[in-house]
């Protein structure tokens, strides 16, 4: 008797009853291990699988840093390895970026040298996980000294499942140690707000520049309005004792600006070849084709000096023509600097309307003509703090772009959130074989072995959720955000929520996707169950507080090896250089290429590792330890791209006090968590 099954059928299954197997698809298979090693879920197995590939990792980067960084006989000084593993860069003089000094540099380095030859921005970032570490430190001592201790006195665990006794799952849920629990979570709140405060309340002396506080930006003058004469004359009759150092009409410039860019780049091309081919005496050549060099062979090839003359000269002529028609592409938006702050807040306090606020704009001869009940006026962002090509998008297209592009991400979150359902998947169809009968002594007997149950799941989360920001900094980016500060913060929050749903909330609760989860949420009464309920049990089986044990391992170790690898970067860097048409531009492409340190991905990712261990620190607390050794190498790792390779972008107070506001959405899980333990 044979019993046919297709792959529809395996996927299309759903299982009406909820059961313990349910919750987690790690530790749900049958797994093959020794001794210690079983009874704590594959732990010792993952920190050993973790230390041997996270010290090949680092030997590798070793190497690499080593043997170009400082390499006196390269001639072209910014060769993959100090591009991708450390720069010459001579404003951080501080520094020494050969052989074995930098690993001392980097311990003898204070915050206070990263704020002065780095980044005001830098300094607040390492300071967030100075606070960070602070906390864990406090919460790693409560937990292993009381909280532990008082799990071990349960006997919910059995013998063999030794991590077991080491969560809140071992106690009855009658049991009056629970109080213990109750009060510590009260304890850790109290801190984590203690630690938010601190944290928030240092970012309030954030520089800020004069010119900056002195300068307002009015959006949405009519194009007819847009006249430095007329402008000047409103404001010196509306305010004729306020004096106006400079006002500047804003135009658009993104076809000059990137003609410009296009012109030095095929300049700096041109120069390169003609000194080439005095070094050599051999012409070089070009392969005009999409694919570059990487395709030469399908294409004819070029003088490289008349090919990259021909590119200047005509980049050039475009840059004299769009410079002299740029004054006739007016964007309605205009930069005012007043002599004093006061006199800046005077007319911005003027110019701004609430719902129980009287219009106070002043009335002038030409305010009715030039339209100023329809202008918006706020503070200046820094020159550095805008991306000038996206100035000439109006508020109503970009309002539109954010509503779309994120309507498309969330619809594709929905469908793809977390590498469970690919676990899930491989489960259903196990289930199924075992369920025909010829089968069922074979599968039964089939044992996965340990390194697959405990290592490969968190790895798939772990890359998954490496791809995330990739995934939104692309959404975000066509979103057109006129800040760099806006665009981080856009980053930052949607990386946060995705993360958050991928790494914690969908594991937690044995669920594949945001789906199922929605699915789940809003099921009719008439098709809930009795066991519905047990989903919540979910957050506290001992297999699902050791799936997060071991995945805050692998970030902490192999996850901080490919950080420093840069293996994205890498990627990035290996495509360009592939497609680049000619030896000489491949070099030329060196020097320009430019690798910026996010700080909103990079808060949105510390943040949402921090509210992982923080929602499991009561139920499972040997995962406080794990997490102040992943937020110390997390920090060394840092500190080391922000000094000696990545370019510090301008951030904003307010990318850095959201961080904070990230750590009060930590202590509202954590207390969620314990709310779950009694439904």
């Amino acid at each position: 008797m044979t019993t046919s099954i297709n792959i529809s059928s395996l996927l299309a299954d759903k299982t009406p009853v909820v059961r313990k197997g349910d919750c987690s698809y790690y530790g749900r298979f049958n797994s093959t291990g020794f001794g210690l090693i079983r009874s704590y879920e594959g732990i010792p197995e993952n920190i050993l699988v973790n230390l041997v590939v996270s010290t090949i990792l680092l030997l590798l980067f070793v190497y690499l840093r080593r043997r170009f960084s400082d390499s006196k006989n390269i001639a072209d000084d910014t060769e993959i390895s100090i591009l991708l593993y450390g720069q010459n860069n001579k404003s951080r003089d501080f520094t020494s970026n050969t052989r074995w000094l930098w690993i001392r540099d980097l311990f003898k380095i204070s915050d206070w040298d990263v704020y002065r030859n780095c980044s005001p921005d830098a300094y607040y970032y390492l300071l967030f996980h100075t606070y960070l570490i602070a906390y864990l430190v406090f919460v790693t001592i409560f937990s292993l000294a009381i909280i532990l201790p008082v799990n071990f006195q349960g006997t919910q665990g059995t013998i063999k499942q030794k991590f077991a006794h080491t969560t809140i799952a071992n106690l009855p849920s009658n049991s009056p140690l629970l109080w213990v629990h109750a009060c510590a979570s009260i304890l850790f709140v109290l801190a984590g707000i203690l630690v938010a405060y601190l944290y928030t309340n240092a970012t309030q002396y954030y520089a800020t520049e004069d010119v900056a506080s002195r300068t307002l930006m009015i959006r949405g003058i009519r194009p007819y309005a847009c006249d430095e004469e007329k402008l000047s004359e409103y404001f010196s009759e509306a305010y004729p004792t306020f004096h106006i150092t400079h006002l500047t009409l804003v135009y658009n410039i993104a076809q000059l600006q990137h003609a410009y860019k296009r012109r030095e780049l095929n300049l700096l091309i041109w120069q390169q070849s003609k000194k080439m081919f005095e070094e050599s005496g051999k012409r070089p050549v070009v392969h005009n084709n999409r694919c570059g060099q990487m395709c030469g062979w399908f294409s004819k090839e070029i003088d490289a000096i008349d090919y990259y003359e021909r590119l200047y000269n005509a980049y050039k002529h475009r840059v004299e023509d769009e410079y002299l028609h740029v004054r006739e592409k007016t964007c309605g938006l205009a930069f005012i600097t007043f002599s004093t702050p006061e006199e800046a807040h005077r007319v911005r306090s003027d110019f701004r309307l609430t719902c129980f606020k009287a219009d106070h704009r002043p009335k002038t001869s030409t305010s009715k003509s030039l339209v100023v009940h329809d202008w918006t006026v706020n503070f200046a962002p820094s020159p550095k703090n805008i991306i000038w090509k996206n100035i000439p998008i109006s508020e109503g297209s970009h309002w539109l772009r954010i509503l779309v592009v994120n309507t498309i991400l969330v619809f594709f979150m929905i469908f793809l959130t977390t590498p469970s359902i690919v676990m899930s998947t491989i489960d259903k169809i196990a289930d199924k074989y075992r369920s025909i009968d010829p089968l069922k002594t074979v599968t039964k007997q089939i044992h996965f072995p340990v390194i697959l149950t405990s290592v490969m799941p968190v790895l798939l989360l772990r890359i998954f959720a490496a791809a995330m920001p990739s995934l939104v900094s692309v959404t975000s980016l066509l979103e057109k955000q006129w800040k760099k500060s806006a665009l981080d913060k856009s980053m930052m929050i949607k990386l946060f929520v995705f993360l958050s749903m991928m790494i914690l909330i969908l594991p937690s609760l044995g669920l594949t996707s945001i789906e199922g989860f929605l699915r789940w949420v809003f099921k009719s009464e008439e098709n809930s169950t009795s066991n519905s309920r047990i989903r919540w049990m979910c957050v506290f089986l001992p297999d699902n507080g050791a799936f997060f044990v071991n995945y805050i391992i692998t970030s902490a170790f192999i996850g901080a090896a490919i950080e420093l690898l840069r293996s994205s970067d890498l990627i990035f860097y290996i495509y360009i250089i592939l497609t680049a048409k000619s030896t000489t531009e491949r070099r030329v492409i060196r020097h320009a290429l430019q690798f910026p340190f996010r700080f909103g991905v990079q808060y949105a990712w510390t943040s949402a590792v921090f509210c992982v261990i923080l929602a499991y620190a009561i139920a499972c607390p040997l995962i406080t330890p794990i997490g102040l050794i992943y937020m110390l190498i997390k920090r060394a790792v840092d500190k080391y791209n922000l000094v000696f390779v990545y370019d510090t972008e301008i951030a904003d107070k307010s990318v850095h006090r959201l961080a904070g506001h990230f750590i009060i959405i930590a202590l509202i899980i954590q207390q969620l968590t314990l709310l779950f333990f009694i439904l």
